[in-house]
């Protein structure tokens, strides 16, 4: 694998707390679940292949790293970035787009509510928006709190009183 191969997505911080973490800063559009085993890019081009083995967010983002060693050439390098191979982020984004339900009719007690415009994932849990045939759009988490089934081409609702009086 080359350095071409990763593209970063944070860099560390310049000490280490009496746990043993240090800090972590996130560049933009950055999950933290992406945090698991990492690329560390040093300044003169060395680089280590490190197991986060926790992650602290209590105040800020700070990580346990698996190997003290590195860790400690990282604060003393003071400007380590945080890499993952691009194609490892790239499989874990398709992952976080969710299903795609658009299309599909949603039912609630028993009736057509109307027809799935969009669906999408945010960062928690899969939503989708309905066009009813009043044409009012309403958006309702694909959770089981909501979701009675769902089979090919429908999605049967429950629970969803107060979403339809917004």
């Amino acid at each position: 694998m080359q350095i071409s191969d990763l593209v970063a997505i944070g860099k560390l911080g310049k000490s280490i707390d009496s746990n043993g973490f240090i800090p972590f800063k996130e560049y933009r559009n950055f999950h933290l679940f992406f945090l698991k085993d990492v690329f560390l890019l040093f300044t003169d081009d060395r680089v280590r292949y490190v197991t986060i083995t926790e992650i602290d967010t209590k105040t800020s983002i700070k990580l346990r790293i698996d190997a003290e060693d590195i860790l400690a050439d990282a604060v003393q390098d003071g400007n380590v970035v945080v890499m993952l191979p691009q194609e490892e982020l790239d499989q874990m984004l398709n992952e976080l787009e969710g299903e795609d339900f658009s299309g599909m009719q949603v039912f609630f007690q028993d009736r057509l509510l109307g027809i799935v415009t969009e669906s999408f994932f945010n960062g928690a849990q899969d939503f989708i928006t309905i066009e009813s045939d009043e044409g009012k759009e309403i958006l309702i988490p694909m959770v089981d709190s909501y979701v009675e089934e769902i089979d090919e081409e429908k999605i049967f609702l429950k629970n969803i009183e107060d979403f339809l009086e917004l």
